[in-house]
């Protein structure tokens, strides 16, 4: 499913008239926000080593590192920052490495790698910013249509309603008032209408200072909106079933694994 896609079911539901015309921030929002629930998307990815160098870049939009490994050998065992620092500090021998640890974006494996080797990482991921087609399957098409709905009312849609905090003056009384009078237009005898003259109404009268920029309103527009709790009650339904579909699976191959 491409965001275009995305876009055509939310104007169907929103209706035609919903002036969205981009949902770019939302959807990207609730695809990462989908990713950090559970591992729903896995890959393992291939760092090469060079002769002497410890430090690589993890692979993109990494979550959970599960394991690593280089073919045909066992796999690294996972320590901290601070034990690949003591390892540097009293030891730095060169060799297949066989533990690795990771910081800021990076993984480090020792000892210290004496040539190239291809190292296997089997990792969960978020979804990545830069994308084609959503990585999700057709499973998740509903909690993605209902998050992007619920970050809408929260965001776009709001802003077009919202009149939070506004405030009324005389000013504007006065200014509304006017346009409210009625009026009638005398013209000159050729026709034309250079002379105006206003009348009201008998029962209209009032009396206010335009200039007079004194607040005498304000009133405020709720922001509980009720398809805000609606459409992330239904995306939290959504996210639940989805987890749970998930754990299923994995406990029905472990238990074939077994």
């Amino acid at each position: 499913m491409t965001g275009a896609e995305v876009l055509s079911v939310i104007i169907q539901r929103l209706g035609t008239n919903c002036g969205i015309t981009s949902i770019n921030r939302e959807l990207q929002s609730v695809l990462y926000d989908i990713s950090s629930r559970a591992d729903f998307l896995t890959a393992i990815s291939q760092v090469v080593t060079s002769e002497g160098t410890a430090e690589y870049d993890e692979p993109a939009d990494l979550k959970q590192v599960y394991e690593c490994f280089v073919v045909a050998s066992a796999s690294l065992e996972e320590k901290t920052y601070r034990h690949f620092l003591a390892y540097m500090a009293e030891d730095g021998s060169a060799g297949r490495p066989t533990m690795f640890a990771r910081r800021h974006d990076k993984l480090y494996f020792w000892p210290v790698p004496d040539g190239v080797y291809s190292v296997s990482v089997d990792h969960a991921r978020h979804h990545p910013e830069t994308w084609t087609d959503v990585l999700f399957g057709v499973e998740f098409d509903e909690a993605i249509f209902e998050g992007v709905l619920a970050a809408l009312y929260k965001g776009q849609l709001f802003e077009k309603l919202r009149l939070n905090g506004k405030k009324v003056s005389n000013r504007d009384i006065a200014e509304s008032v006017t346009e409210t009078l009625d009026g009638t237009t005398d013209t000159d005898k050729d026709g034309t209408t250079d002379d105006v003259t206003v009348t009201v109404d008998d029962d209209a009268t009032a009396s206010v200072s335009t200039d007079d920029d004194s607040d005498v309103l304000a009133y405020e527009f709720s922001k509980d909106f009720p398809e805000i709790a609606l459409h992330e009650k239904l995306y939290e339904a959504e996210l639940a079933k989805l987890i749970v579909n998930m754990e299923t699976e994995i406990i029905h191959v472990e238990y074939r694994d077994i």
